[in-house]
């Protein structure tokens, strides 16, 4: 083998092997990127979800509140006597 023929497979390996390098660097940049974007929509959506988590609270515990006063107001009325039956004539 000629030693221009060996330079040349050996330059185009190195050429090869730099351009990959380049390409997963280059790709590796870009998911952290992807990542760093993700993790702020997420850090979003899960502030979102603590609002509605919170008025959903408050909602349930005005209703609970209802229910209790309405059942307070049942529970204080006086119980009616039943009707006397009705004799047949």
């Amino acid at each position: 083998m000629k030693t221009f023929e060996l330079s040349s497979i050996i330059g185009s390996i190195a050429a090869v092997g730099i351009v990959l390098g380049s390409i997963v660097i280059g790709s590796n940049a870009n998911l952290r990127t992807e990542i760093h974007d993700f993790r702020t929509e997420m850090r979003a959506d899960m502030r979102s979800l603590e609002n509605r988590l919170s008025a959903v609270e408050q909602r349930q515990a005005r209703t609970e509140g209802l229910l209790e006063g309405l059942r307070d107001a049942i529970a204080a009325r006086a119980p009616e006597d039943p009707p006397a039956p009705k004799e047949p004539t």
